[in-house]
């Protein structure tokens, strides 16, 4: 008993902490700003968006400090002297122009400061000397050149986010710098030339981002002294091309690198790019794991350029190019890639994209890559045979492959032994799923929306025995389901956890449509056609949401109540949706709106769902309880109409007979002795007739 009691205890404990951590109250210095307090005595404050022109005093308690997209245009001297424990202050998007020391006096404490997008025009070359903490600081998007005006930053400086234009200012000396951000994407960048010594005063950088910087060309070295470079981006600079990359490789080797991206270094309008083994024969001699080559019209790989990469290598990022099925997606097999996304090919240009302007001599139009690619024959085609081979990595989980557009069926396939378990072919055109696909042995996700698929195999998931998460919404699944009466589309996959399919024009499901899917936890059914439930859940004992919601149902009749009801009891915290359904409220409909007011089962978006009266009035189910006596009452006030009128025709038709009979009393005993005597005289001489 005792130790229930303190386990209680230890758990109201820490859900108070919990709660405490994420209050967030109106601070009394200021009503614009918002304080989170937590279990310590620290606070955090928020004053970003509140329209400040000035900054507010803070406590001395205050941990960190946001005062971003404001209109502050300066900082009192001395206005932090009393806050030594302040960590982190924001003042990024402001009007700020001036900075000197005086400013950050007091700021002991400070390890990440940002001052990006401010006006600053103007400083002291010792403005940061009172930082001696500081580790962060991004000064991004200032018109300010800092090497001009001989600014000393903080030795203790780890990471520094900066404007750079290599042609009027360099690079100040941080010997231990070991994150340096200078790209254009962010802020503004100009590196025409990348040269050996134009990072030299950076020798310990760890992570180098010059994307979108505007590279022409780099030179042999420009990286070779960067022994901890772990982390390198060059992505976005159009003009510097495959010729441009190969320069950038040869250097990589003497480096730590580990992750590498080189996305749309190739210009969005020009030809077809064919990488070739000498744009990747000096990685292998590296530790690269992960590899971003997206956005570069990539159509084929020369024969060797994939055995190039080295074998550390386990993430690959190759979407928005150009593939052509060729006899180089063999050499894929012997990576030891765990995931690859190549989504996005195909895709669709904007003609009034800003092409970058090339600001050195073509050298590169001699070179194969800038002429038409002349492929033989066998480097582009098709299997035609019946059994296909699909070539997969023996050790790749996850496989990315949406939004390509491409317009096929999906046919029988024979798959190299893999170990995949993650496969995304959505927002593709397989408008019909034959398969089976052999054999996916641990696949546990599969998403196979947005297809335009009207047509799905009895076998075609005999493939994904494991799958437990099925998404299949918006397809024309709806053509073809409601005619599996046996199941046997489903009955492959015991493991199911959760399936969607919504959007699929479904008007119906036969009832052993799941029969094998005892392990199901979520059916989405949302945005189709079904105007009841007519298959099996209450064999699901692990179901807990059901969405129904955006269909036509008018009302659940008691079977499906009943199945419902089951599940319940199987799993207490069972829902259901059924909003946007067009409900009716009627007397024919009391008993589901009764069952509404009384279930146990949780309701999703009860404040959505509604019901259509009789009068043609929409009435909220948020309170059903409360329609349910309107329709009782309603209700009962027919059923006397009802009784009343009936019992008044039966009294009035008794007595209109009683009167008629009794009028015509006499003539009708006539009839009836003249109707016996006949029947009589008829049957006098059959001595047979008995009757």
């Amino acid at each position: 008993m005792a130790n229930s009691l303190l386990i209680l205890f230890l758990a109201c404990f820490v859900l108070m902490m919990a709660v405490s951590v994420q209050t967030e109250t109106t601070c009394f210095f200021n009503e614009r700003c918002r304080c989170k307090t937590s279990n310590k005595t620290y606070v955090e404050v928020d004053c970003s968006h509140a329209k400040l022109r000035d900054i507010p005093n803070l406590p001395r308690n205050v941990s960190s400090v946001d005062l971003s997209n404001n209109y502050i245009h300066n900082i009192q001297e001395h206005h932090f002297q009393d806050n030594d424990i302040l960590t982190e202050i924001n003042l990024s998007l402001n009007k700020l122009h001036f900075l000197n020391k005086e400013m950050f006096c007091g700021l002991n404490s400070v390890f990440k400061l940002k001052l990006n997008n401010n006006n600053i025009t103007k400083t002291t070359k010792d403005a940061f000397l009172y930082l001696r903490t500081l580790s962060y600081l991004d000064v991004k998007k200032n018109s300010i050149s800092w090497s001009s005006h001989n600014v000393t930053f903080p030795p203790s400086l780890l990471t520094l986010k900066i404007d750079y234009n290599s042609s009027q200012e360099k690079l100040p000396e941080m010997p231990r710098l070991e994150t340096l951000d200078v790209s254009g994407s962010s802020g503004h960048c100009y590196i025409n030339i990348v040269k050996p010594d134009t990072f030299r005063s950076v020798p310990t950088i760890h992570e180098l981002d010059i994307s979108a910087c505007k590279v022409n060309y780099v030179y042999n070295g420009s990286f070779i002294f960067m022994r901890n470079l772990s982390i390198l981006d060059i992505s976005f600079n159009t003009c510097l091309r495959f010729d441009g990359l190969e320069n950038v490789t040869i250097d990589l080797p003497f480096t730590s690198i580990k992750i590498f991206k080189f996305n749309k270094i190739h210009k969005t309008f020009q030809m077809n790019t064919k990488v070739l083994k000498r744009h990747f024969v000096h990685l292998r001699d590296t530790n690269l794991v992960e590899m971003h080559g997206d956005s570069n019209r990539i159509q084929l790989l020369e024969d060797g350029a994939v055995q190039q990469l080295p074998s550390s290598i386990r993430k690959l990022f190759m979407s928005d190019n150009e593939f052509s099925y060729g006899q180089y997606f063999f050499d894929f097999i012997t990576m030891q890639i765990d995931f690859v996304n190549v989504s996005f090919l195909f895709s669709s240009r904007r003609n009034n994209e800003r092409e970058e302007i090339c600001e050195r001599p073509d050298e590169s139009c001699c070179n194969q890559e800038c002429k038409p690619i002349y492929t033989p024959a066998e480097r582009i085609f098709r299997l035609n045979s019946p059994w296909r081979i699909l070539p997969i990595p023996r050790k790749l989980k996850t496989a990315l492959y949406k939004e390509c557009y491409l317009r096929y069926e999906i046919p029988q396939f024979t798959v190299s032994e893999n170990i995949l378990e993650h496969v995304d072919l959505s927002y593709n055109i397989f408008y019909s799923w034959i398969g089976p696909l052999l054999i996916f042995d641990h696949v546990k996700f599969v998403d196979l929306s947005n297809n335009i698929c009207s047509n799905v195999s009895k076998v075609f998931f005999k493939s994904v025995p494991t799958v437990a998460i099925l998404l299949l919404q918006n397809n024309l699944l709806g053509f073809i389901l409601p005619d599996d009466n046996e199941g046997e589309i489903m009955q492959h996959m015991p493991a199911l956890q959760i399936i969607n399919l919504a959007e699929n024009r479904i008007p119906s499901l036969p009832y052993n449509f799941f029969k094998t899917q005892v392990n199901l936890i979520e059916i989405n059914l949302e945005g189709n056609m079904m105007d009841n439930i007519t298959f099996q859940i209450n064999h699901m004992k692990q179901l807990s949401h059901l969405d129904l919601s955006n269909n036509r149902i008018s009302s659940l009749d008691e079977n499906a109540r009943c199945h419902l009801d089951e599940v319940y009891k199987g799993k207490n915290n069972f829902s259901i949706d059924i909003s946007g359904n067009p409900l009716t409220c009627s007397c024919d409909t009391i008993d589901f709106i009764k069952w509404m007011s009384t279930t146990k089962i949780k309701i999703h978006n009860k404040h959505k769902t509604s019901c259509l009266t009789s009068h043609g009035n929409s009435e909220s189910l948020r309170k059903p309880n409360r329609v349910l006596k309107k329709l009782q009452k309603e209700c009962s006030s027919y059923s006397s109409l009802i009784v009343g009128t009936v019992a008044s025709m039966v009294v009035f038709l008794f007595v209109l007979i009683w009167g008629i009979s009794y009028r015509y009393r006499w003539r009708l005993r006539y009839m009836y002795y003249m109707v016996k005597n006949k029947y009589q005289v008829q049957n006098k001489g059959n001595n047979d007739n008995e009757s």
